[in-house]
């Protein structure tokens, strides 16, 4: 914009309207929630995310609890950074496992995965946790369904569960009401559930008592579905890993691929990977089972660094730390097992032991792949970055031609780097003089990462017309000489 105040000779002003660079961060970083009780608490203190670069800089987390031998896993297997969070340990199995989990309200735990951004300048991108992550409860509580809300309540009724089968190790839910304000006073509106309970075989009645001493008073209607209902691990990953674009990979239950298949179907979140069953370390000539998701991780790191980056697979790679598996997963018959159920596991074929399938536990088939979500990830984010600088520029043509030309450049740059199979950006039919005139401009944004080749199909086919071949070599080599055909 010109200056059109009076000026006598040559003023040179530059132009701030230049173009916005694509700025990709690292994508290969992963986050660490454990436990070290004999670590420095001025290094690491409690539930305060650090980055680590080095084996040196770790050993003064020291070698009790998880901490230390997740770091050395996940460097070994190719990492160069990792964001480690310590929490409390704890004897009792309980008040351990909530202190991995934390509170989302005070960040702690795994929840100090949202603020690793803000304290450190860096986006962990997969998240692994001590604790047992492959568990789930049996015969639990999974839903309650109002049938009737009631009416004329002037307090809160209590809710009470009773029944749900013979099991001797049956535990009845617990639950509290929600009540309704403005037009729904008066009215249940919802069942929160403190505790799912455990084994019950058949669903339990829902009962309400209480609810005030109005006379017209009617008390609200419910029933419960009860099936596999996931652990608490779960349900924390699938609100933090959408929120700073991570995965999450966690173990299965180690057991047998049935139960494996059975953990898998309490998961639906669509950025978790799920990995069974655990590995083995030679520990002092003892195999000793060790967590697999940081083995991932580090391979998962590794993969990025590399040559195929971002968009590459996590699977079908040499793992380098261990030394075994807790239990022996045939290839193929075992591991398409799995695989095909989105668990992820670990197979000894064509010289060593590899990491097998790299599918998340989504029903949306688009975005079953780990690379394929990471490589959105990156570029959704990148775009972000990108069009960030170009917030509060004034709406002109030629503002408006450099968003698009500079969104483009980002998406061939992805192309060319073989993360995506192409893309464009253009204008969209949303923006009107009303819409632009509040500040809103509205962009389309449209490209396919590239996916995987996870199936490969071979058919091969005899051809006995080979021996005509054979014999006319032979005619052709009497009629013109000895018979010297070299085998």
């Amino acid at each position: 914009m010109a200056d059109l105040s009076y000026f006598h000779g040559v003023k040179l002003n530059e132009s701030t309207d230049a173009p916005a660079l694509l700025r990709v961060s690292n994508f290969g970083v992963t986050f660490i929630n454990g436990t070290a009780p004999d670590a420095d608490p001025a290094a690491f203190p409690l539930n305060e995310p650090k980055i680590v670069t080095s084996l040196a800089a770790a050993a003064v987390l020291g070698s009790a609890g998880t901490l230390l031998d997740d770091i050395i896993t996940v460097l070994g297997e190719g990492g160069s950074m990792v964001i480690v969070n310590r929490v409390a340990d704890d004897a009792d199995a309980a008040v351990l496992q909530t202190n991995l989990i934390g509170d989302p309200v005070l960040r702690t735990g795994m929840y100090a995965a949202l603020r690793a951004k803000a304290l450190l300048g860096v986006q962990p991108r997969v998240l692994i946790t001590a604790g047992v992550t492959g568990s789930w409860i049996e015969g639990g509580l999974t839903s309650v369904a109002l049938t009737a809300g009631g009416s004329n309540m002037t307090e809160a009724p209590v809710v009470a569960f009773t029944g749900g089968g013979a099991d001797a190790g049956k535990v009845l839910p617990t639950g509290v009401v929600v009540m309704g304000t403005g037009a729904n006073a008066g009215k249940v509106v919802g069942i929160t559930i403190t505790s799912a309970g455990k084994k019950m075989t058949v669903a339990p009645a829902i009962g309400f008592t209480g609810g005030g001493t109005d006379p017209g008073k009617v008390l609200p209607t419910a029933v419960a579905n009860v099936g596999d209902v996931a652990n608490p691990f779960v349900s924390a990953l699938n609100v933090i890993c959408p929120q700073i674009r991570a995965r999450a990979y966690i173990a299965g239950p180690n057991t047998t691929n049935d139960e494996a298949v059975r953990f898998r179907n309490t998961i639906n979140g669509g950025r978790i990977m799920v990995i069974d069953p655990l590995v083995l370390k030679n520990v002092d000539g003892v195999p000793v089972a060790k967590p697999v998701a940081p083995v991932f991780a580090g391979v998962r790191a590794r993969v990025v660094a590399s040559s195929e980056g971002v968009s590459g697979s996590v699977s079908n790679k040499i793992i380098r730390t261990i030394d075994g598996v807790a239990r022996t997963i045939a290839y193929p018959t075992d591991s398409n097992y799995l695989n095909e159920r989105q668990i992820s596991t670990v197979i000894n074929e064509r010289g060593g032991f590899r990491t097998w399938g790299s599918r998340l536990t989504t029903d949306v088939d688009v975005w079953q792949f780990d690379s394929v979500r990471a490589t959105a990830d990156m570029i959704n984010e990148a775009l972000e970055d990108l069009y960030f600088q170009y917030v509060d520029r004034k709406f002109t043509k030629g503002n408006l031609k450099n968003m698009i030309e500079d969104g483009n450049a980002a998406l061939r740059a992805f192309k060319t780097n073989e993360d995506i199979l192409g893309g464009r950006v253009w204008l969209s039919d949303l923006n009107e003089p009303t819409l632009n005139a509040a500040g809103k401009v509205f962009l389309n944004v449209e490209f396919e990462p590239v996916g995987l080749m996870e199936q490969i199909l071979i058919t091969t086919f005899r051809n006995i017309l080979y021996y005509q071949l054979v014999l006319d070599e032979v005619r052709g080599a009497i009629e013109n000489g000895p018979l010297t055909l070299a085998a």
